[in-house]
């Protein structure tokens, strides 16, 4: 039986890393993919994920992603799927591993704008790729304010990533975030 696949996301300085490694460790076998990782495997042609001819770069790198962590999945290892994954997204990688008897259960961790904007000004933060100026963290923040049937997914995160992790993983046992479309 194929292990869960659980998507973790929200705006940049959410806090998706730190907690996911934390949720991944409580796991036996379990994979964290960063989905930022699969960036950097554009050697030439690169397009910023922001811009609007990016589309079709975006829809690939999803997809790469997506494969790798069904194929996790379907290997037994519950996989931390770690990224900026919009409400649509999840539902693609819902469908995906649909057909594949993977579940896919889904979290937004959303802390306010201005915990973001401090945390993703810090030193060492970002990938290094690319940077999200004031303007478009704080609309890439309003992507994840309204998301209606999605709403109980949500987790604020302005507790400590431990705490967060124990929300999640409570609220993942529970069955509350399991995707509608798996």
């Amino acid at each position: 039986m194929a292990a869960p696949i659980l998507v973790v996301t929200g705006p940049s300085g959410a806090g998706k890393t730190t907690v996911s490694m934390l949720v991944a460790e409580r796991f036996d076998p379990s994979v964290h993919i960063r989905t930022d990782d699969f960036l950097h495997f554009v050697a030439n042609g690169w397009i910023d994920p922001l811009a609007a001819e990016s589309a079709h770069q975006n829809h690939v790198l999803g997809g790469a992603f997506t494969a790798a962590a069904i194929q996790f999945a379907i290997g037994g290892y519950t996989v931390v799927l770690d990224g900026h994954i919009f409400p649509d997204g999840v539902d693609g990688i819902a469908q995906m591993g649909a057909r594949q008897a993977v579940a896919v259960h889904y979290v937004v961790l959303r802390p306010a704008l201005g915990i973001c904007l401090e945390r993703a000004a810090a030193p060492g933060s970002g990938d290094g790729r690319f940077r999200l100026d004031v303007d478009s963290l704080a609309e890439q923040h309003g992507r994840f304010s309204d998301l209606a049937r999605h709403e109980g997914n949500v987790i604020d995160t302005t507790a400590s990533p431990e705490d967060v992790a124990d929300e999640i993983l409570q609220a993942f046992s529970a069955g509350r975030l399991l995707s509608s479309d798996s």
